[in-house]
């Protein structure tokens, strides 16, 4: 060890004592130790360094000037290091970074630091920079990572600055650090002033940790580009500039959220691996807005999950081009110039899993709000009607496990078999109604569904849902139950029992029981009185394929005893709502009756007035006339009827249910058993459903 340590010594003697020699005749030595020097004092270095020992207490000051020369700096740590002179100091020791625990001091503004990118520098103390790091290149980092609060100042270029202090660091003495391209906040805050300061140079960039910040804006070259990551929600702060034309690109990588703190204006380009919120359901936050003027380059949503929650304004506006706004489905497009009128923005606020306002009309809306706003150059909002525009709406359907809980899901269990009825609607004075023309929902991915509506003429609220107030058709229908029926054959008058209704057993709510639990919407039917004519609830389903699989919509309705199929609130016939038209194939279900279905697919449309249903004639049903029970012959006619008897709701008529019917015999009241519907279940009930043993349904299961 003593060898070691007299070996070192030496070798530091030789190169002073040269050192005095080389200022002269410009002959630098070699300073090499491969045992370890001890330092109180200040040694100068002149000539090339190589030391293998882990630290140096004291100064080291690298002084080597000639222009034309270059010298070579140890990778150590170092108490306390300096850097004058116009040699370009050499930095390219792979294996550990040059740290200075105490001090960093470059006061030569000509003194260049030529450092490899697979190393660094670790300020753990004072950072006083006034040379050049990698001038010309983009590479080469600074870390200023004490464990105390740390000051740098300075006006020298840094490539990479990498702040990771939870103390903070001070920019102190006029500041003044040139950043090229990448300011990187990963911890503590950088306390910096307006006469203290950090540049950015021109499209340099600020990257921001969820732990890291700054405290005032720094000072910019025109272009600056921001990046966030982290995982906890982030707010934005003094980075976010006000300048509009100061922001270009925006990267948003932290899948906790980035808030922003007032309208932020971004010029080239969006990237989001996260949420970006311009506003927060809580009492702090602000509403603000997404600025985006790009016109060619829309924004990316990497994962397709993350979205503007908010906010979003697009100011270059392309005819003929789908501009994306707040998530990766969500679009704009004008077909035409002509169709713009004098629209030259776009603003869309989106609130994603919240009930569409007046919540009162949410009931049949998926959990997600738009409003949209269309201006001027100047900002004023254009007239409704004087342009046309195609709007591409979504909603999530599914969560990502990974990043987010399962309260994300927006179509509430009512829609969830209704999902190809959704279509984009508007609030209008007290009600939402359908607005344009919506296309059936697709899904391309685990998460979105999603549309577009064409014709949107207006600015305003708007939801995704069912419309209570849209009535797409009027169905006129007829059909008779079996079971209801007192007379038969040749004796047949040709209207049902009203025994239910006249003992007062029809509930004036639809019954908690299949088939009417398929109607999401029964438990909003409240009738206040039921008329005497009224037999029985029915359920109306509507199929796009015979396929039970593509059942959409059901609702309920009331029979009369006339075999009108008539609406619970008017009695009139039944108004189709809440339904994309087109083309189905129509169910008709009671609770103990076999189904029975059209044979055709029907126009469910406006324009389909005059069609009428007539399901007693037992002509143009899926199976034709087998699928019903003939009940008997009148006014020079055959009438048929569902077949009474299914009591277990399986679309046969079997043993069990014949048992069950008898197992409950005698029991009066309002019951699924009560096959004759005349409120007591007795041998009568038996018969009917022994009577029509075997048979089966010819609606498809």
């Amino acid at each position: 060890m003593m060898r070691q340590r007299s070996y070192g010594v030496l070798a530091v003697l030789a190169m002073l004592l040269a050192g005095g020699v080389a200022a002269y005749a410009q002959q630098p030595s070699l300073l090499t130790s491969q045992g370890k020097i001890h330092n109180v004092g200040t040694i100068k270095v002149y000539g090339d360094a190589a030391l293998k020992q882990d630290s140096i207490g004291g100064m080291v000051q690298y002084l080597r000037n000639h222009a034309a020369d270059t010298q070579l700096v140890a990778h150590t740590t170092y108490d306390s290091v300096y850097f004058e002179g116009q040699s370009r100091k050499i930095l390219k020791d792979v294996t550990r970074p040059l740290v200075a625990a105490s001090l960093f001091s470059s006061a030569d503004t000509l003194t260049v630091f030529d450092m490899v990118a697979a190393t660094h520098i670790e300020a753990h103390g004072r950072l006083m920079h006034e040379g050049l790091i990698n001038p010309g290149r983009r590479d080469g980092t600074v870390m200023v990572n004490g464990a105390a609060r740390q000051e740098i100042s300075g006006e020298g270029l840094v490539p990479v600055l990498e702040v990771d202090n939870a103390q903070g660091v001070d920019v102190t003495r006029g500041g003044g650090l040139r950043i090229v391209e990448r300011l990187d906040l990963q911890d503590g805050q950088v306390l910096n002033t307006a006469s203290d300061n950090l540049a950015m140079q021109r499209d340099a960039w600020i990257w921001r940790s969820d732990k890291g910040s700054i405290a005032q804006a720094p000072g910019t070259d025109q272009r600056l580009n921001l990046r966030y990551y982290g995982l906890a929600l982030t707010r934005g702060g003094a980075e976010m500039l006000r300048t509009a034309t100061v922001l270009q690109k925006l990267h948003q990588d932290n899948p906790g959220g980035v808030e922003l703190p007032w309208d932020v204006t971004i010029n080239d380009s969006l990237v989001l691996r996260g949420h970006i919120f311009t506003e927060l359901d809580t009492p702090t936050a602000v509403s603000s807005a997404l600025r985006y003027t790009s016109a060619t380059l829309d924004p990316v949503f990497v994962g397709l999950w993350p979205e503007i929650n908010g906010r979003m304004v697009r100011t270059s506006l392309v005819p003929g081009r789908r501009m994306v706004m707040n998530s990766t489905h969500n679009f704009i497009r004008f077909e035409r110039d002509a169709d713009m009128g004098s629209v030259r923005m776009a603003s869309v606020r989106v609130k994603p899993s919240t009930v569409p306002l007046p919540t009162s009309q949410g009931v049949d809306k998926v959990r997600r709000f738009y409003q949209m706003d269309f201006q001027d150059a100047t900002g004023i909002t254009v007239p409704d009607s004087t342009y046309v525009l195609e709007f591409g709406y979504a909603w999530r359907s599914d969560s990502l496990p990974s990043v987010e809980n399962a309260g994300v899901i927006e179509t509430i269990p009512a829609l969830v078999i209704k999902i190809d009825s959704l279509a984009l609607e508007r609030f209008i004075v007290d009600k939402y109604a359908t607005d344009g023309i919506s296309t059936l929902p697709t899904q391309s991915d685990d998460i979105w569904r999603y549309s577009s509506a064409h014709g949107i003429r207006s600015s305003g609220d708007f939801a995704i849902g069912l419309s209570s107030f849209a009535t797409v058709w009027v169905m006129r229908a007829r059909v008779y139950l079996e079971g209801a029926m007192r007379s038969y054959a040749d004796n047949l008058a040709p209207v049902m029992a009203t025994d239910l209704r006249q003992r007062n057993l029809v509930p004036t709510t639809p019954p908690n029981e299949y088939p009417y639990t398929l109607d999401p919407l029964r438990s909003a039917i409240v009738v206040p009185t039921l008329p005497d004519s009224i037999v029985d609830w029915m359920i109306v389903e509507f199929r796009t394929s015979i396929s039970s699989s593509s059942a959409v919509h059901y609702q309920t309705a009331l029979l009369t005893r006339n075999g009108y199929v008539v609406d619970p609130v008017t009695f009139l016939p039944l108004p189709i709502r809440s339904i994309r038209p087109g083309d189905y194939y129509i169910v008709f279900r009671h609770r103990n009756h076999l189904a029975v279905m059209t044979q055709d697919a029907e126009t469910v449309a406006p324009s389909n007035v005059n069609r009428a249903l007539d399901f007693t004639t037992g002509l143009d049903l899926f199976g034709g006339a087998a699928s019903m029970k003939l009940l008997g012959v009148a006014d020079g006619r055959r009438w048929f009827g569902m077949v009474a008897g299914n009591v277990d709701h399986d679309d046969d008529v079997r043993r069990i249910d014949h048992n069950l019917i008898w197992d409950n015999r005698d029991i009066e009241g309002f019951s699924l058993f009560d096959t004759d519907l005349d409120g007591i279940i007795s041998t009568k009930d038996w018969n009917v459903s022994w009577n029509n043993r075997g048979r089966s349904s010819a609606v498809p299961r």
